[in-house]
C-alpha cells in the first residue's frame, strides 16, 4: 500500500537519526584485552606467567567522568579529575588504565599473589568477595589517586554476606592493610535495563504494506527529507492511512511512530491514523540507515548487551567451580560490591578464615619410572568457601569438603588430587600418604587448567 499525496508533515527532530547525522562523538574509553603484566613487587609470582590473568587496557580523558565496564563484568567509575602526577597536579591529558578482576581461587593462584593473614598471631587465608589490580599511567609514566576523586569499582560477588572488609595490598611488604567496609547492593537485570536510556528498534526493511508520503506540490521543501524513508505498520490490519490534504506523523514511544492522515472535504473531516516503523528499501537505504543506527547508539547496545548477559563468557568459568551459587544468581539477581580505590595497586573485598581441619594427608608424587618427585609447594581449595589455601608440607582438609590439591613440579608439570580422589579416602583425623596424578598434556590457557582440575 503505497500513497503518493499532497502532505504536509510536521516531525520530530529524532527523525533524522536516520537521515544524517554530520558527526560522531570520540569514544572516550577503548578497551583492548593485552597480556601486560603492571609490575607491583617481587612478592607477586606467578607460577605459569603466561598463563597469568591478563589485563584489560582503556585510554580515557581524565578531565571528565568515565564509566568503563571490564569483560569480566566490573564497572569501573572514574570521576573527573581522578589522577594526579607525581607533584600532586591534576593530570589533564589521555590516561591508560590498566585493569584486571579475579573470581575464584584459580584466578589467586595463576596471578601468584599472597593470600594469608595473621590475625591475632594466627595465620588464616582470605575468603574473597570480589577482587581487582588497576593501575594508570599518563605518557608512560605512573600516576597516583586523587583522595578528593577516588575511583569506585563495582564487582560481581557471589555472596550477600557483611563479614568481608576491604583490603589494599601493599606491594612493599606484600601485606594486606584493612580498609573497611565495601558496598553491598543486589539488583535484577529488569531494574538495570529500566535504568537505561530507551532505546529506538533497528530499522525496518521495508515490505510490501510499506508507505512513502510524498508532497506533489512541492510546497513544504521539509518533506524531501523524508524521499528515503518508508513507514512500516506496526498492524497492517489497523492502518487506514489514505490519500489527503494534510498529513502530520508524530514520535511516539520505542521508535514508533503515529502517521495521521486528514481528508477535508468541505465542513466533513476524516482522520486516520497508523502506527509505523521507520523502514528503508533493502540495499543502499537500509545499509546506510543500518550503520548511521549503530554509530549512534553502539555504547547503549554494548550496556544493554553486557546486562542481559549477567555474568559474562570470562566469569562463566567459575560456574565449573561454584555452580550451586552461581546457578541460584544467574538470570535472578546479581549481587554487587563497591570497592573504594585508595591507592593503586590489588584491592580486595575478603574474609580471613581458617585453615580446614579435620583430616591430614602427607602428599608426594611418583612419576612413571616410580621415582619420587619433590613439590616445593601445593595448594588446597574447598569448594564450599571462595579460599585459596597454600601449603609446604603437610595438608590439612575438611573431610567433610568439596576438596581440590595440586601443585606444579620444578618442570612445571601440574600435578593434582581431585574432589572425587578426595571422596575415597577414608574420614580420619590421622595422617593419611597420597600419591597425586600428573597432567601429561600442555596447558596452553585458563580453561585447560579450569578443565583438569574442576
Amino acid at each position: 500500500m503505497k500513497t503518493q499525496t499532497k502532505i504536509i508533515v510536521l516531525a520530530s527532530a529524532l527523525l533524522l537519526l536516520f537521515l544524517s547525522i554530520r558527526s560522531c562523538a570520540k569514544k572516550d574509553a577503548v578497551a583492548s584485552k593485552t597480556t601486560e603484566k603492571v609490575k607491583t613487587s617481587v612478592l607477586i609470582q606467578p607460577p605459569l606467567p603466561e598463563l597469568d590473568i591478563p589485563f584489560q587496557k582503556f585510554e580515557i580523558n581524565p578531565s571528565q567522568s568515565n564509566v568503563l565496564v571490564s569483560k569480566g563484568g566490573a564497572k569501573i567509575n572514574i570521576p573527573a579529575n581522578a589522577f594526579l602526577d607525581k607533584d600532586g597536579k591534576v593530570v589533564q591529558s589521555k590516561v591508560t588504565v590498566s585493569f584486571r578482576e579475579f573470581y575464584n581461587p584459580l584466578d589467586f593462584y595463576l596471578a601468584g599473589f599472597p593470600m594469608n593473614y595473621t590475625e591475632n598471631g594466627i595465620e588464616k587465608a582470605f575468603e574473597s568477595g570480589g577482587m581487582v589490580e588497576i593501575n594508570a599511567s599518563n605518557n608512560g609514566l605512573q600516576v597516583f589517586v586523587n583522595k578528593e576523586n577516588k575511583i569506585k569499582v563495582d564487582v560481581l560477588s557471589w555472596t550477600k554476606s557483611k563479614d568481608f572488609n576491604l583490603y589494599d595490598l601493599d606491594a612493599k611488604t606484600g601485606t594486606w592493610i584493612d580498609k573497611g567496609k565495601d558496598k553491598i547492593e543486589v539488583v535484577s537485570e529488569a531494574s538495570e535495563l529500566e535504568s537505561l536510556p530507551e532505546i529506538p528498534p533497528m530499522p525496518k526493511v521495508a515490505t510490501v504494506a510499506s508507505f512513502k508520503i510524498k508532497d506533489d506540490t512541492r510546497l513544504f521543501p521539509e518533506i524531501e527529507e523524508y524521499n528515503n524513508i518508508l513507514f512500516e505498520p506496526v498492524n497492517v490490519a489497523t492502518c487506514k492511512i489514505s490519500n489527503a490534504q494534510k498529513m502530520i506523523v508524530r514520535p511516539l514511544k520505542n521508535g514508533i511512530y503515529e502517521v495521521v492522515s486528514i481528508l477535508k472535504l468541505g465542513s466533513f473531516i476524516k482522520e486516520n491514523k497508523c502506527e509505523c516503523y521507520l523502514a528503508f528499501e533493502e540495499g543502499k537505504d537500509y545499509n546506510a540507515a543500518l550503520r548511521l543506527y549503530k554509530i549512534k547508539y553502539d555504547k547503549l547496545l554494548k550496556q544493554r548487551d553486557l546486562l542481559k548477559k549477567p555474568w559474562t563468557d570470562y566469569y562463566a568459568l567459575v560456574t565449573e567451580y561454584r555452580k550451586n551459587d552461581i546457578k541460584k544468581l544467574n538470570g535472578a539477581e546479581k549481587i554487587i560490591r563497591t570497592l573504594e580505590i585508595n591507592e593503586f595497586g590489588f584491592v580486595n573485598c575478603d574474609y580471613p578464615t581458617s585453615y580446614p581441619t579435620g583430616g591430614t594427608v602427607i602428599p608426594s608424587y611418583i612419576d612413571d619410572n616410580g621415582t619420587r618427585v619433590t613439590l616445593p609447594s601445593v595448594v588446597l581449595v574447598d569448594k564450599g568457601s571462595n579460599a585459596l589455601f597454600r601449603y609446604t608440607k603437610n595438608v590439612t582438609y575438611n573431610p567433610n569438603g568439596k576438596n581440590v590439591l595440586w601443585g606444579l613440579t620444578k618442570e612445571n608439570k601440574l600435578v593434582y588430587f581431585k574432589e572425587s580422589d578426595f571422596a575415597q579416602l577414608p574420614k580420619t583425623n590421622k595422617k593419611q600418604k597420597i600419591t597425586m596424578y600428573i597432567h601429561d598434556g600442555e596447558l596452553k590457557s585458563y580453561t585447560d587448567i579450569m578443565k583438569v582440575l574442576f
